[in-house]
């Protein structure tokens, strides 16, 4: 019987939050273990993804996994962990690796101009569904997708009648190829540094002094882990969250000005178009 120290495994984690996501993930890892089994996790976040495999990678002799959030782009994700023995012709070119069952549901129903994307979760969730059994949610120009654990799917393809106060007409979707592309807006600004601070008031052209507030409010994300550090010095490829203001990836530094300021490109998420479940 495997008995996992959950406390060595999570010391270096110091969310509360993320404990518990992460002892979640753990007791899965303990059931295949020792029951020889396949299962899965509920969706979790990018950055409680990154957690999760630096554990798994621990236990590669008796398990291995496998990431999916049902699409390429996904951002909210599940882990599947099953024993390593299960699978291991799958290096095989003559080998078909296919799982027995997916654990994602895809619904979608017709966009609503007038419906948005809290709209839709707040009411799922007012179906009393558990936040992490929900993934992304996709508002298209034709239809709004979002993706569900198979646990839930049953039910809430029967009681999922209305979003916000319109009708609506639930249907499973198998394909995804229909799925809204991510478009992104690109916004060029000149900082004197790469402080957290300093790029957030650039980008969404806030005062620093309200900036720094709202850090210390915990209304921001660097990489989808709460930051708290107004000094913190971002690098390129780094993903920033304002609550209430939207996100934006460092993508490119251009140069540098004659004063020594730096010119950077920051992609922002088109939200008129797509809008991806963010956890915050």
């Amino acid at each position: 019987m495997v008995n996992l120290n959950r406390i060595d495994l999570i010391n270096h984690i110091n969310r509360p939050e993320e404990k518990i996501s992460i002892r979640r993930v753990i007791d899965k890892m303990e059931s295949v273990m020792n029951s020889h089994i396949s299962t899965s996790t509920d969706f979790l976040n990018p950055h409680e993804i990154n957690l999760s495999i630096s554990i798994l990678n621990r236990f590669r002799d008796n398990i291995s996994y496998e990431v999916d959030g049902g699409y390429e782009d996904s951002e909210s994700s599940i882990i599947y962990i099953y024993p390593s023995y299960m699978y291991e012709k799958e290096d095989d070119p003559s080998y078909m690796c296919e799982k027995e069952d997916v654990d994602l549901v895809l619904f979608k129903f017709e966009t609503n101009n007038k419906i948005k994307h809290s709209d839709i979760l707040g009411s799922i969730l007012g179906l009393s569904v558990d936040r992490g059994k929900i993934g992304d949610i996709l508002i298209g120009e034709k239809y709004t997708y979002f993706f569900v654990k198979r646990e839930i799917a049953n039910f809430v393809e029967i009681n999922l009648t209305k979003v916000s106060r319109y009708n609506i007409l639930l249907l499973r979707e198998d394909d995804i190829s229909g799925l809204p592309k991510k478009e992104y807006d690109y916004k060029k600004i000149i900082v004197s540094s790469f402080r957290l601070d300093n790029l957030i008031s650039k980008v969404f052209n806030l005062s620093r002094s309200k900036v720094k507030d709202m850090i210390k409010s915990e209304l921001v994300k660097v990489n989808f882990a709460k930051e708290t550090r107004s000094h913190l010095e971002l690098e390129l490829g780094d993903l920033v969250s304002l609550r209430h203001y939207g996100r934006f990836r460092i993508f490119n530094l251009e140069g540098n000005t004659k004063k020594g300021n730096f010119v950077l490109i920051v992609r922002l998420n088109k939200w008129g178009d797509i809008y991806v479940c963010c956890y915050f």
